[in-house]
């Protein structure tokens, strides 16, 4: 390199002597491989191009995409020949009627409640039910001891004597149930107009709320419930328990809410659209525990109200009593604050 030649000249003539020698050597070999007498390089270079060819695929060998369930066997599906986007509709048809994977509520970030070992399934100290499956007792025993814990609740709940301060609970949580369930029609607003209220914060709680549904239009009320909870796109609030606990829906709280309702034998029933940890579902569950027509241990309602509405069920009517878009919500969310304080005070004694 001379002195006049700088690294970005010199780098240019060697890229270019270096091409020069890999396309001489590369033509040379070419004519090479290519002697006419040399049989292996006619045949590297002319590869054989005969290759078996597929059936064509018949759709009438599979079944209607509409008839798989959680047990169809899709198996002739997945085969190769088969088109990948009804692979994939078959897929999603089975996902979506296997309620395991349906309904899967998987881990979302802030989820995991590290002061609770016991808040993720599969963590937290071993039960004798634990123990029982790891050891491998024999189903007859299992069975024995699952129909022995059947006749102990069922005595508990016939035993149980349904008092006038259950059966007002349960009068209490199904109003608020329906209230947050749907907008009221004309002819529960008129029953809601004749509440009394007693001289106490209850009462005066049922006094506002029977003046507002006197002072106002169903269509009014109807329009009201609709900005506060359904909305163009979303509503003003969310009465879920997954989102004030965790800012999510469907969160990990869903979750542990399903296991306890599992436990005690509470099922979705078809058609119902909403989470179970909606207000106005959980409010129906604390009404049928209060007045004895969910039969389970007696405390129940007190686990279920410790466990998952305490934490986050204050603030909720808080906030309903002070939304933008409420009225007559507004004095629903003062009954619903106002019962909350007095159940918090009395599962506390």
């Amino acid at each position: 390199m001379t002195r006049s030649e700088n690294i970005m000249s010199r780098w240019w003539r060697m890229k270019q002597e270096s091409a020069s020698v890999v396309d001489g050597s590369f033509s040379a070999n070419k004519s090479t491989d290519a002697e006419p007498g040399d049989l292996n390089g006619a045949t590297a270079a002319a590869p054989g191009t005969d290759f078996p060819t597929s059936p064509p695929f018949d759709l009438a060998s599979l079944p209607p995409l509409q008839s798989i369930t959680v047990g169809t066997d899709i198996r002739s599906f997945l085969g190769s020949s088969v088109p990948v986007e009804l692979t994939k509709a078959a897929l999603r048809r089975a996902w979506a009627t296997d309620p395991a994977i349906r309904d899967f509520v998987g881990i979302a970030e802030s989820q995991w409640d590290f002061n609770d070992p016991t808040a993720m399934p599969g963590f937290g100290p071993l039960r004798a039910n634990d123990v029982s499956s790891f050891i491998g007792l024999g189903k007859a025993e299992q069975a024995r001891g699952v129909a022995a814990e059947g006749v102990d609740a069922q005595a508990i709940s016939d035993t149980r004597q349904i008092d006038e301060i259950d059966h007002a609970r349960a009068q209490e949580y199904a109003l608020l149930a329906a209230l947050l369930s749907h907008s009221p029609d004309a002819q529960m607003i008129e029953h809601l107009s004749r509440l009394s209220g007693e001289a106490t914060q209850l009462g005066a709680a049922h006094a506002a709320l029977s003046a507002a549904a006197a002072s106002m239009e169903p269509e009014r009320i109807e329009r009201e419930y609709f900005d506060l909870f359904v909305g163009l796109g979303r509503g003003e609030l969310f009465p879920y328990a997954s989102y004030y606990l965790t800012g999510y829906l469907y969160g990990r709280p869903l979750a542990r809410l399903r296991e306890t309702l599992r436990q005690i034998g509470v099922e979705r029933t078809e058609g119902q659209l909403e989470p179970e940890d909606h207000a106005a579902v959980l409010f129906e569950v604390m009404a049928g525990l209060s007045s004895g027509h969910i039969m389970a241990p007696s405390g129940t309602d007190r686990i279920i109200f410790e466990s998952h509405l305490k934490s986050w069920i204050g603030r909720f009517f808080s906030d309903l009593e002070h939304a933008k878009s409420a009225t007559f919500y507004s004095c629903v969310g003062t009954l619903g604050r106002t019962f909350m304080e007095i159940e918090t005070e009395a599962f506390s004694f």
